[in-house]
């Protein structure tokens, strides 16, 4: 039987990542400014929502996704988003700011994984 190597993928893999910087920071505050002072306002117009930016605001959150801040200049019309680095999750994971993820053990699929043997729906070459 030939053993085979698997390889996962982050689950946030989909998407780019900036981490959470002072220049992100600023730019959320520029849009503050821009709209009369008022974070309802920027939830509003940068179709978000106000738990999820304050969020953002107050740093519980350790990178932003392309998707959401490109939604936010977009609806705010403040900033650009080749402003800022951007990074694959994996990326983010090796620099340390996020955890490896997790796997569950005790689903099938991974417990044939962790032993070597390919998953029940694939035959082994050998």
């Amino acid at each position: 039987m030939v053993r085979v190597s698997y390889q996962f993928r982050h689950p946030k893999g989909d998407d780019l990542y900036t981490p959470m910087t002072p220049e992100v920071y600023g730019l959320l505050e520029q849009m503050y400014h821009e709209w009369e002072n008022n974070w309802r306002l920027v939830a509003w117009k940068g179709d978000i929502r106000l738990k999820v930016l304050r969020k953002l605001r107050q740093g519980q959150v350790k990178a932003v996704s392309m998707k959401r801040l490109d939604r936010l200049i977009t609806g705010t019309g403040v900033g650009d988003l080749r402003d800022f680095p951007w990074f694959t999750a994996d990326d983010l994971v090796a620099m340390g700011i996020w955890k490896s993820p997790w796997y569950v053990a005790g689903d099938r699929r991974f417990k044939r994984k962790a032993q070597g043997l390919p998953p029940s729906n694939e035959t082994p070459e050998g």
